[in-house]
C-alpha cells in the first residue's frame, strides 16, 4: 500500500517527533509539502532528517494541492481552525495538534465545516494512547475495579518553565495552561470516566516566575547567569539530536527582548500559572481531580482510579500500573509495560500516527475526533473562567458559551 501523503502547516516542536516517526516509516507516510511563515526554520527541519518536501508560506496553496492526502496542523494553538477548515474544504484529512482551538466559536466553525464530509478529522490527545493509560481503562472497562467513584490525575512537568519563554505564556496565543497543558487531561479523565462533566471548580497561581528586579531581559544578557539555576545558553548544544534541531530551529527565530528562546522566566510578560488545581464531576457520579504543576522536580504523568472493588494506579514514567483488590490481597498485579513503550510521551506518538493513518485509510473513527476535542476546551474555557472568578462552572451537560469568553482569540501576528 502506498504511504500516506501528508502535509505540514505549521514547524514547531511537536513537528520534530512526527517527522522522526516519518523518516523511520516511509512505507506509511511520505512529508510531501510544508507550509511555514518562517522558511528558515522549516529548513531546518528538513535538512535535519534529509528531505525534499516543498516549502511554502501559504497554507491555503499547500491544502489546494492535489498530491496530499491528508494535512497536519501543527500552528501555535490559535491559529488551528483556519487551516483546519481550508484543508476540510479540499477534502483532505486533517490532523490537528491538541487543542481542536482556544475558543468554542472556532472549534464550532470546524466541526461546521466538516459536518457532512467523509473528510477524518483526528485531534492529537496522545494521552489516551499510552500504555499505561491504555491498561487502566482497560481494567476499568472490564469490570475489574467495580464501579469507579473517584479519579486522581496529576501531572508534574519540569521543562513546563519553558512555556514562560514561548508563546503559550499569553492566552491570546495559547489560552492559558489550562487549555495549553491541561486540554490533554481534561481529555484524558473523561475518557477514563466514561461520563459527561457537570461541573468543574478550579485555583491557579504563578507561584514562583514572578517579576524580579535586576534580571534579563534575555539569559545571555543577564547579570545572574553564572548563578542562575533557569540559565539558558542558545548558544550551546544539546547532546540530543532532536533537541539540537529545535535549537537550531530557534536560532532562526525571533531573538527582540519580547521573543528571544532565552527570554528571562521571571520578567517575560505572561498572564498564566505554574500551578493549578482543578475539581470535575460527572453524571454517572464520579468525581475527579487534577493537579498541575510546571515546578516539579521529575516529569510524570499519574493516576489513580478508586471503585468499589479494586483501584489502580498508574505512573506514566515509570511504565507501570499496579492494581490493588479490596477484599483479596491475592490477586494484587503490577504490570510492567515499559516492553510495550517506544517513543516518546510514555509509548504515546507511535501509537498515534498509526492510528491516525488507520483512520485515513479505512475511515474508521478517531479514537479522539471533533466531539471529543470540543469538549476539552469545553472544560478548559470553563476551568480557566471558574480560576479567574472563584467559583464553581456548572456545565450541566451541554456546551457553556460564556466560558469560551474566558479566552479571547487574538488575530495579532504570531511570534516568527
Amino acid at each position: 500500500m502506498a504511504p500516506l501523503r501528508i502535509g505540514y502547516i505549521g514547524v514547531g516542536m511537536r513537528s520534530l517527533g512526527f517527522t522522526d516517526f516519518i523518516k523511520r516509516h516511509p512505507g506509511e507516510f511520505e512529508l510531501v509539502a510544508v507550509a511555514e511563515l518562517n522558511l528558515d526554520k522549516a529548513r531546518v527541519v528538513l535538512d535535519h532528517f534529509q528531505l525534499e518536501a516543498e516549502l511554502m508560506e501559504d497554507h491555503e496553496a499547500l491544502t489546494a494541492r492535489d498530491d496530499l492526502d491528508a494535512v497536519m496542523v501543527l500552528t501555535p494553538d490559535y491559529a488551528h481552525a483556519d487551516p483546519a477548515i481550508s484543508a476540510i474544504r479540499n477534502g483532505k484529512h486533517v490532523f490537528i495538534e491538541k487543542p481542536l482551538a482556544t475558543t468554542l466559536a472556532d472549534c464550532d466553525r470546524v466541526i461546521a465545516a466538516a459536518e457532512g464530509t467523509a473528510t477524518v478529522v483526528y485531534i492529537g490527545f496522545n494521552m489516551r494512547h499510552t500504555p499505561v493509560h491504555e491498561k487502566i481503562f482497560n481494567l476499568i472497562r472490564s469490570g475489574e475495579l467495580g464501579r469507579v467513584t473517584t479519579i486522581e490525575a496529576n501531572e508534574w512537568y519540569n521543562g513546563g518553565k519553558t512555556y514562560f519563554r514561548r508563546w503559550h505564556r499569553l492566552r491570546r496565543f495559547g489560552g492559558g495552561l489550562w487549555l495549553t497543558k491541561a486540554c490533554h487531561d481534561f481529555d484524558l479523565v473523561t475518557w477514563i470516566a466514561g461520563g459527561r462533566p457537570t461541573s468543574i471548580y478550579a485555583v491557579d497561581s504563578l507561584s514562583h516566575y514572578r517579576h524580579r528586579a535586576g534580571v534579563g531581559p534575555r539569559c545571555r544578557d543577564c547579570a545572574e547567569k553564572a548563578t542562575c539555576p533557569d540559565y539558558y545558553d542558545i548558544n550551546k548544544p544539546y547532546e540530543h539530536p532532536l533537541m539540537e534541531t529545535y535549537r537550531n530551529m530557534q536560532l532562526q527565530m525571533d531573538q527582540s527582548v519580547e521573543w528571544a528562546p532565552d527570554i528571562c522566566l521571571w520578567n517575560s510578560a505572561k498572564d498564566t500559572f505554574d500551578n493549578g488545581m482543578a475539581i470535575l464531576t460527572y453524571d454517572n457520579d464520579i468525581r475527579a481531580s487534577y493537579t498541575v504543576n510546571v515546578l516539579g522536580a521529575r516529569t510524570t504523568r499519574q493516576m489513580k482510579v478508586v471503585g468499589t472493588l479494586a483501584m489502580v494506579e498508574g505512573d506514566l514514567e515509570e511504565g507501570v500500573v499496579k492494581y490493588y483488590h479490596r477484599h483479596d490481597e491475592g490477586r494484587n498485579w503490577v504490570y510492567d509495560l515499559n516492553a510495550e513503550i517506544e517513543g516518546g510521551h510514555g509509548g504515546a506518538d507511535e501509537r498515534l500516527m498509526r492510528d491516525f493513518l488507520h483512520c485515513c485509510r479505512t475511515g474508521a473513527a478517531p479514537r479522539s475526533g471533533l466531539a471529543e476535542g470540543r469538549l476539552a476546551v469545553e472544560l478548559s474555557t470553563a476551568a480557566t473562567r471558574s480560576a479567574d472568578l472563584g467559583q464553581i462552572i456548572h456545565l450541566n451537560g451541554r456546551s457553556p458559551q460564556a466560558a469560551g469568553a474566558a479566552i479571547q482569540n487574538n488575530a495579532a501576528a504570531r511570534p516568527r
